[in-house]
């Protein structure tokens, strides 16, 4: 069911001429071959804030036959005991963040540490950004025949990424369906707390400018709109007219936010 009208798109940016992309960083200048989309075979970046959906509409994708990389699961793993990441980790945080029953690293502590503290954020970062890109390397070889593989990175412009994709995917949903969401997940979440968290983030005017692509999940929130959505998704990826059916796309111009409709 719908809820009425959605709400209106956040007023984008004044667009004027700027200075082309800052460059990838060092760790992500690798693998071009791999992230290159052709007709047939296309590589695609997928973002979004905080309970935007950007999770679900992935799941209807791979239901569909793409192959997936999920930046936030190989994050994870780069940090697994003794890997390396590992123990870069705990040489950064001490031992005081780790859970004391199996000695993993407390993520929620983590998360917390890091809100507050942006260098540690940072160096966190460059721990396990790179691991996991590696592996996301590794899982586009291995996947090298794939039409479609979606690769999912929560922070895909805040990292300087997206310049290395094409196309870059955004899953929209306004701050109030978010802080609803967050709070119906998370009970222990305050909305003050979710809202500091979506404030943290990109303002999603600024993705909404830098994304080639991009689907409205906000409102109801109605699972079945978005499955839809997905559908007519993965048809124009893999059309023989990809990727001429996209709009024209560059650092001047505001997305059309209705291009799937």
């Amino acid at each position: 069911m719908n809820d009425g009208p959605l709400p209106k798109f956040p007023k984008p940016p004044k667009l004027v001429p700027r200075a082309a992309p800052p460059p990838p960083p060092p760790w992500a200048r690798d693998g071009e071959n791999l992230l290159k989309s052709v007709p047939g075979r296309v590589r695609a970046a997928l973002t979004g804030g905080i309970a935007s959906g950007k999770s679900s509409l992935a799941g209807f994708l791979v239901d569909r036959g793409a192959g997936l990389a999920d930046f936030d699961v190989l994050s994870r793993e780069a940090l697994a005991v003794d890997t390396p990441g590992y123990r870069e980790a705990v040489k950064l945080f001490g031992k005081k963040a780790l859970n004391k029953e199996d000695s993993t690293l407390d993520r929620a502590y983590l998360r917390k540490l890091v809100f507050k503290k942006p260098k540690l954020k940072k160096a966190l970062e460059n721990i396990v950004h790179p691991k996991a890109w590696e592996m996301m390397l590794g899982a586009l070889s291995a996947a090298k025949d794939e039409k479609l593989f979606v690769i999912d990175v929560p922070l895909l412009f805040e990292a300087r990424l997206n310049s290395l994709f094409f196309p870059t995917i955004l899953v929209f949903a306004d701050a109030e369906t978010q802080i609803r969401r967050v709070l119906a997940r998370d009970p222990g979440t305050t909305e003050n707390e979710a809202r500091a968290i979506i404030e943290n983030q990109w303002p999603a005017a600024e993705k909404l400018r830098l994304a080639d692509m991009v689907v409205r999940n906000d409102g109801s929130g109605d699972l079945a709109r978005l499955k839809e959505e997905a559908g007519k998704l993965h048809e124009k990826l893999l059309s023989p007219d990809f990727p001429k059916n996209l709009l024209p796309q560059g650092p001047n111009r505001a997305p059309d936010p209705n291009r799937l409709n």
